[in-house]
């Protein structure tokens, strides 16, 4: 999407409290990049989420560790050639389908929730992030633009597999007509195109349909289940976000660490 330059992604097993592991396969010595929130490059959170482990980076990662961390798989080896993540439709449906076809171990060691036992709020300019307890990982998105179209989207849903791959995986990543050429300008999308993301006018929707009427606010949960993967552990907890975005979700991140002493 962004880089322009074609990659190759294996998804391989890791051991039991492994976490997510990428590996830059293209790079002298194979060198890994812990998938956490310490390895996030906070100055290249702009429409990506970019780890970095020395000179071995990646990014773009968000929609293959939201289908991974929604599907319930917390131990995974992601080997890449190359610095970017696939992007292919710009959702995370073609990646929750691999990993569904491919078969999902359960491993001896079972895995602790972080279980929200209190609520909490965090605000970053004018996004803001709330979590209160819930027995189950429940995301709420309240989307908010001054865009013709896409005035205010809001859903709220359970993040379990089913309704992750029916409801969740198949929106795709979105931008605005006029946001084109700043993004070009900076860099960035260099290898996308109508077949990878959604695109909004002014007065249309460039692409010939969207897949969900709110699909927009339906991706904004994929990015944020992406995100939070980075946490390293299942979530039990209802969080409620207005107007985030990658840089945000990553200082919640670590502010949810450090109020929870993880």
């Amino acid at each position: 999407m962004h880089s322009g330059i074609p990659v190759t992604a294996r998804f391989l097993p890791a051991p039991e409290n492994n976490g997510y592991t990428f590996v830059r396969t293209d790079l002298p010595g194979k060198p890994s990049i812990p998938g956490s929130l310490d390895a996030i490059v906070e100055h290249e959170l702009a429409r990506r989420t970019t780890l970095a482990r020395g000179d071995a980076k990646v990014h773009t990662i968000e929609h293959m560790l939201s289908a991974a961390f929604a599907l319930g798989i917390d131990n995974m080896t992601i080997e890449m050639d190359g610095p970017e993540a696939p992007f292919l439709d710009g959702s995370a449906l073609p990646f929750a389908n691999l990993l569904t076809s491919a078969g999902i171990a359960e491993q001896d060691t079972e895995s602790t929730p972080i279980a929200i036992t209190r609520p909490m709020a965090f605000t970053s300019g004018s996004a803001e992030i709330s979590v209160v307890p819930d027995e189950q990982f429940r995301v709420s998105f309240f989307y908010t633009s001054d865009e013709p179209l896409l005035r205010n989207q809001s859903a709220s849903y359970v993040i379990e597999p089913d309704a992750y791959l029916r409801e969740i995986a198949p929106a795709r990543t979105f931008c605005f007509f006029h946001e084109i050429e700043a993004l070009r300008r900076a860099g960035l999308i260099r290898g996308g195109n109508l077949s990878s993301a959604v695109v909004i006018g002014r007065k249309a929707v460039v692409n010939s349909s969207l897949r969900f009427a709110d699909e927009p606010v339906r991706h904004k949960i994929l990015d944020f289940i992406g995100d939070v993967a980075l946490l390293g552990r299942p979530l039990a907890g209802h969080f409620l976000a207005w107007r985030s975005g990658h840089q945000v979700h990553a200082a919640f991140g670590k502010f949810l660490k450090k109020e929870l002493g993880l």
